[in-house]
């Protein structure tokens, strides 16, 4: 039998910071009434109670009321509303 053998990521191994690796997602919460969400991939669920947002190889779920994605483009987005919870699945 041959060794086995555990890959880690790169970033991991080089002890680099998550925000310097592509394509992680960066979440900013400011006073649990807005959320910035830096390197997302697009929308997967819109409603004013979940936002679900997808990532490279997670789902950001921002849970609340009165959800609102009051702004997005290509590399960033922000969301208002009575945040309740952030989870990344």
């Amino acid at each position: 039998m041959g060794k086995v053998r555990h890959r880690r990521p790169l970033a991991e191994a080089l002890r680099l910071p998550a925000e310097l690796v592509p394509g992680v997602p960066r979440l900013t919460l400011s006073g649990g009434s807005e959320l910035l969400i830096e390197n997302h991939g697009g929308l997967q669920t819109y409603s004013h109670a979940l936002i679900e947002v997808r990532s490279r190889n997670r789902l950001v779920q921002i849970r609340g009321q009165a959800l609102e994605l009051a702004a997005m483009d290509r590399m960033q987005m922000v969301v208002r509303g009575i945040i309740v919870a952030v989870e990344l699945c």
